[in-house]
């Protein structure tokens, strides 16, 4: 069996230049895209934060309190190629929040927040004590993809409760076409919204499109056709 990680190193080798999350701010009129091979440099970078810096690997936690947002994908992907579980709540070993929802890194000993409006380079000023920088934390590592080992088995811990088999299972059942183009309006509130906006077009081998900040059904119509979008979450 396999594993979300290694599903994700198999398009990387399969399509490295083809766009995988595209982020729309209709706020802030922001819109940036990551390819698959852009992605996996930041998943690299996140990969190296978590195992060489932290020394955390297989059998340890990230708890993740982020938004739906594209720095939040490398995020995900990084901490499942460390072999790290993922957890809403209760202890870990490490957390990644946003300023709003610092609080729900409670008592994990690293902290590190993204600056959702700046996420390209973190923060203008300093995170919210007692987090650092998650942009400014990654910067200095390696971003190679051949230095990521991916040592976690399908038998793993992933999502509470799911082996790294069953998430597989999980986001193959989805039913999304092969290449399909995801686009979702909704926040993230934990495993299920991963599965669906992330690991599941993983597997389909197909790519994202967030929208935020948009109550205007006639802009996510418009945004659907603009980026070809074929599934609407």
């Amino acid at each position: 069996m396999s594993t979300p990680e290694r599903q994700f190193a198999e398009l990387l080798a399969a399509e490295p230049s083809r766009p995988f999350v595209t982020y729309y701010d209709e706020a802030s009129g922001e819109r940036s895209e990551l390819s698959v091979k852009s992605l996996a440099n930041w998943v690299a970078k996140t990969y190296h934060l978590i195992s060489t810096e932290l020394g955390l690997a297989t059998g340890d936690t990230a708890l993740i309190a982020l938004p739906a947002h594209w720095i939040s994908v490398p995020v995900l992907l990084g901490c499942l190629a460390a072999g790290l579980e993922l957890t809403v709540g209760g202890p870990a070993d490490v957390a990644f929040v946003a300023p709003e929802t610092l609080a729900a890194a409670g008592q994990v000993p690293d902290v590190y927040a993204v600056a959702p409006d700046s996420a390209a380079v973190g923060f203008p000023d300093k995170p919210p004590p007692p987090a650092l920088d998650y942009v400014a934390a990654v910067r200095p590592q390696a971003d190679a993809w051949a230095g990521v080992r991916l040592a976690a088995r399908a038998e793993d811990p992933c999502l509470p409760g799911l082996s790294r088999a069953a998430v597989v299972a999980a986001a193959e059942a989805s039913g999304l076409a092969d290449g399909a183009r995801v686009l979702t309006t909704r926040g993230w509130s934990g495993p299920a919204d991963w599965i669906a906006a992330v690991l599941a077009p993983v597997a389909a081998r197909g790519s994202l499109v967030i929208v935020a900040h948009c109550a205007d059904e006639a802009v996510v119509a418009r945004r659907m056709s603009q980026e070809r979008a074929t599934v609407r979450l």
